[in-house]
Formats: structure tokens, sequence, C-alpha cells
């Protein structure tokens, strides 16, 4: 042998010529059993369970995997329990909107009703105040006329809205019995 041919040792000669192609061939082989439809990681751990040391270490990634999964079935108890109180709060953000809209929408009816009545209120008081200003441009003898043809708790409405000056006119000069009633109501109110 020339002086320029590379020597190997034992060592590199063990795993260029027997280790290196002994695991190029496993996992070819592996590959290949797969693509047949061959669970080769399970077979590898069944076989692996009945060799000493190994045997533990399978064992113990048996007992995590045990772990992992009560682990994982309390997570998504715990996810389930989550999502359902979830769902529950969400129907009752939804409901208290609705009630929230139905009572906004109430509201808004009740204003308007009201504003409605106000403005009824005040076109009768208009209207009482105009025939009041009427009854008392009228003289006394032809008002007391037209409030003895009322009833008495119409007249008692007109009557308010008149000045002292023009009631005490219309009233001497109303029949005594109506006008007496009349007066009496105005008393009491």
């Amino acid at each position: 042998m020339s002086e320029n041919e590379k020597r190997y040792s034992k060592f590199q000669w063990f795993f260029l010529v027997i280790f290196i192609p002994t695991v190029f061939a496993a996992i070819l082989f592996a590959v290949i059993m797969s693509i047949l439809g061959f669970n080769v990681v399970d077979r590898a751990k069944e076989i692996g369970t009945n060799i000493p040391f190994v045997s533990s270490y399978f064992s113990e990634e048996e007992e995590e995997e045990a772990v992992e999964e009560v682990n994982i079935e309390e997570y998504e108890q715990t996810i389930y329990e989550q999502q359902a109180e979830i769902e529950r709060l969400q129907q009752e953000v939804t409901d208290r909107d609705e009630e929230i809209a139905t009572i906004r929408a109430e509201r808004d009816q009740l204003e308007q009703r009201l504003e409605i009545e106000q403005e009824l209120a005040n076109q009768s008081e208009q209207e009482l105040k105009s025939l009041a200003q009427t009854y008392e441009a009228m003289s006394g003898k032809n008002a007391a006329s037209i409030f003895d043809q009322m009833d008495i708790d119409e007249a008692l409405l007109h009557m308010s809205q008149l000045s002292t000056d023009a009631r005490a006119d219309i009233l001497s000069k109303m029949d005594p019995e109506k006008a007496a009633q009349i007066l009496t109501r105005l008393a009491s109110q």
C-alpha cells in the first residue's frame, strides 16, 4: 500500500460498511411497509415492549399517553361546559336586548301619547278660555240662560274659567237652585 492511501480504523470501517447500510435498509424497509399499509410504528412498539431495557421506556410512554388522554377528556369537558355557558350568556344578552328594545318602543309610544294628550289638553284649555272670554263679553242674562241649559259638570268647567265679576253677574241671573249647586262645587275645588 502506498503512503497516500488512507487507512481507516476498525471503528470507521464498522460505521461505513455495516452500521450505516443497516440503518438505511431498516428505514427503507419501514417506508415500504408503511406504503403497503402496515402500521410499522405500532408493530415496533409491540416488539419493543418485549426487549428488557426498551420495555420500560414504552410502558412509561403508555402511562404518559393515558394521563394525556385523561387530561384531554377533562379539557374537552371543560371546553364543552364553557361553550354551554357562553351560549347561555349570549342567549341572555339577546333576551335582554329584545326586552330593552320592547321597553324603548313602549316608552316612545307613551311619549307620543303624552304629547298628543298635552296638545289636546292645551287645545281644550284654549277653547275654554276663548269661551270664557265670549261669556264675559255677553250680557249676564244671555250667558245665564246658556248655563241653565248645561249640566252641572260642564257648567262648572266653563264657570271656573270666568273672572270673578263675570261669574257673579252670570250666577245672579241663573236659576237659584242650579247656581247654588255650582257655587257649592266651586267652593269645594
